[in-house]
């Protein structure tokens, strides 16, 4: 399965918040209907206890993370105005 990129930094900072969370949402939705299209079916990972579950967890919590770094390099540059 081919790798989504993993580099952080397609959050681009001299974009604005929304746009690079547009633009990240449609690469994942492209990436998950190419590769793994039964996911918008199955919900596996509804399922207590199951590795889907875990999974979905931890890509959710690194998205909350990504989010917070952007929102904060955004933050930060309206204050250097």
């Amino acid at each position: 399965m081919p790798r989504l990129s993993e580099d952080r930094t397609s959050l681009q900072t001299h974009m604005h918040p929304i746009e690079a969370m547009e633009g990240r949402e449609a690469e994942l939705s492209r990436w998950l209907r190419d590769n793994a299209p039964e996911c918008f079916e199955e919900q596996k990972h509804l399922d207590a206890g199951s590795s889907e579950r875990a999974y979905w967890h931890h890509g959710y919590l690194m998205a909350i993370r990504d989010v917070l770094a952007l929102l904060d390099r955004s933050s930060a540059s309206t204050k250097v105005h």
